[in-house]
């Protein structure tokens, strides 16, 4: 064991630093006792807004965009709260309009477990941790991955942390259930890797062909599943395009290289880990197919309208200069 540990030490330095830097960079929402729920964005609205000079609120809020997570999110979270407090499943919303589903929706991750941290903590300070968390979660499944290809402690601390605090998991931070979709790619592409290369978990079951494969697909499938459950379905679609893409290229090059003898098999466990975490997430994929189908967007939106929510092709511009067209922090130079 302590041999085990020795060996070990260099990699959970690693993952501890992955750890560590989330909590870092989120001190001030964390144990800094501020907040990343944008409550100045309340104060656009009544009956907020006839209390924003007496509450010495600035005329205009820091960012607009985020205020979904006020507006919206930290609603659902505060129903959820009410609901399970009350000792009611949060099947039905029944405040909004003549009643809508809840549960259904999936947007609130109430089956997701991290969202543990959203019933135990107070909200505002919930919001920090509960994005330290996926942001350490992402960092630390992306060295893992980096790592089970065969690459450097170092080239996974990189790839840790610019996965973690990349562009996306950053602005992400208005939407929690993206984050937290998209956290568990790495492992899902880990364990497609371990499939095809037929790794086998212990030494001692590389005998046993026909379970070498059913540990790296139950994880997998662990890792779909919670995708799922984060309860953003555009993410974990995103997530099945990406590992389909992975899987077929990683086993054209085993073609390539001669080994094709064990990509039956292993296309088959794929399909088993992809299939599994269908049924892990079916508590909330299956009911919000049944609402979706009921969105008065369905059918209703044609291709040029939503084409129309397409930026434009000058906005390419903002790859080399993100901030050309202003920022919604305080939109100069050009405008939106």
């Amino acid at each position: 064991m302590r041999s085990l540990l020795r060996r070990l030490a260099p990699d959970l330095a690693c993952l501890a630093l992955l750890a560590l830097l989330p909590l870092v960079f989120f001190f001030p929402v964390t144990l800094g006792g501020r907040t990343l729920l944008p409550i100045d964005n309340l104060y656009q609205l009544e009956p907020w807004a006839s209390h924003r000079v007496e509450q010495g609120v600035p005329e205009v809020p820091h960012n607009a965009l985020l205020s979904d997570l006020i507006l919206q999110n930290y609603a659902w979270k505060t129903f959820l709260r009410e609901s399970l407090a009350a000792g009611e499943l949060p099947l039905w919303q029944p405040n909004q309009f003549a009643g809508t589903p809840f549960l259904a929706n999936g947007q609130h991750s109430a089956l997701y477990p991290f969202s543990l941290l959203m019933l135990v903590l107070p909200l505002p300070v919930a919001y920090g941790w509960f994005t330290v968390s996926q942001l350490a979660l992402a960092g630390a499944l992306m060295f893992l991955l980096v790592r089970g290809l065969g690459l450097s402690r170092a080239a996974g601390v990189v790839s840790g942390v610019s996965y973690q605090l990349s562009g996306f998991f950053i602005t992400a931070t208005v939407h929690p259930m993206i984050q937290a979709g998209a956290a568990w790619l790495p492992l899902i592409l880990l364990m497609v890797e371990y499939i095809l290369q037929g790794r086998a978990l212990f030494p001692a079951s590389a005998q046993a062909a026909g379970l070498r494969r059913l540990p790296w697909v139950l994880i997998g499938a662990l890792a779909l599943g919670m995708s799922f459950l984060a309860g953003h379905v555009e993410i974990t679609y995103y997530t099945l395009l990406v590992t389909a893409l992975y899987a077929v290229l990683r086993g054209m090059s085993l073609l390539y290289a001669g080994q094709w003898r064990p990509l039956g098999p292993a296309a088959a466990s794929v399909a088993l880990l992809v299939g599994l975490g269908f049924g892990l997430g079916a508590a909330q994929f299956l009911p919000f197919l049944e609402t979706a189908n009921a969105s008065f967007r369905t059918e209703r939106s044609s291709l040029a309208e939503v084409r129309g929510f397409a930026l434009p092709e000058r906005h390419l511009l903002v790859w080399a200069m993100p901030n050309v067209f202003g920022n919604p922090a305080h939109i100069p130079p050009l405008t939106l």
